[in-house]
């Protein structure tokens, strides 16, 4: 998968740069009502920007089940029924997100943007187990796997912004989609993130401090072929996950630094039951 990462990373970043060549007319003309700004400093209108974003969180899963081959037993193979439901005490997902983005404010207090990218990421099962088969089979099942998966990932959202002064408030929302190299597994999000925060300079540096909070409805399903060592064999056994975000909010704090009315730089930590990390470089024109 990596030619196909590097294939779609490249295809992003020749659409930015063709956007960028045909923006600059469209830069002078926006925001529209520019009036509407009531004295603050705006943002050049245009920008493009280049993201790394990493999540870990845990997932509550909807409904597990398992295609377990005929077992390679001593006695000869065990033919188990298809589509065993299975349990898990724990189920974790760590993932890290490569995208670039395009954005423009079309009014003063609203910005619009697409995203596009690539996500690797892992799904983790403890504590895991199948219910409906005798002990001395059950035993015979791992009671862990993992699942490591990774795709192109792509969509768009919108801010509200308003400045008071040195402060200023907004809200995000986006939405994105990731299709996943195993089997036919997607990976939905909704995120909404409502921030507050204060403007300051030092020296010939810009920046602003923020505090906030994120709200996440995540929709994983998964489905494919995972390797399960039993009974000293390698086993491909069929899997299929539905699960959604087990904690729908977190904290967040964040630092955006502009060394000039082009560049700026940020970077964000989420925290509480569900933790990321962002950094951010942007180009305004």
């Amino acid at each position: 998968m990596r030619i196909n990462k590097c294939k779609i990373m490249t295809i992003a970043a020749a659409c930015t740069l063709s956007f960028t060549a045909h923006a600059e007319g469209l830069s002078s003309s926006l925001p529209f009502g520019k009036s509407l700004a009531a004295g603050q400093e705006l943002p050049l209108p245009i920008g493009v920007s280049g993201n790394v974003f990493y999540l870990e969180q845990n997932l509550a899963a909807k409904s597990i089940s398992l295609d377990v081959p005929p077992l390679p037993l001593p006695s000869g193979p065990l033919q188990l029924p298809p589509g065993l439901p299975a349990q898990t005490s724990k189920l974790e997902s760590r993932a890290t997100s490569t995208t670039a983005k395009i954005d423009a404010w079309l009014l003063p207090f609203l910005n619009i943007y697409g995203v596009a990218g690539y996500v690797d990421g892992e799904t983790n099962a403890d504590n895991f187990s199948v219910g409906g088969l005798p002990p001395e089979v059950a035993s015979l099942l791992p009671n862990s796997f993992s699942v490591a998966y990774s795709g192109p990932v792509y969509g768009g959202g919108a801010t509200l912004a308003a400045g008071f002064g040195n402060y200023f408030v907004s809200l995000d929302a986006n939405y994105t989609e990731s299709d996943l190299d195993i089997g036919d597994s997607t990976i939905e999000a909704v995120t909404v993130t409502p921030r507050i925060g204060i403007r300051g300079s030092l020296g010939d540096l810009k920046g602003a401090l923020y505090i906030g909070a994120q709200y996440q409805d995540v929709d994983e399903n998964q489905n494919g072929t995972a390797i399960f060592p039993i009974a000293g064999n390698s086993v491909p056994v069929g899997y299929s996950v539905v699960s959604e975000a087990e904690e729908e909010w977190n904290y967040v704090v964040g630092l955006n630094i502009e060394n000039s009315s082009s560049w700026n730089y940020g970077v964000e930590f989420g925290f509480s039951e569900r933790k990321h990390v962002m950094a951010t470089l942007n180009y305004r024109f």
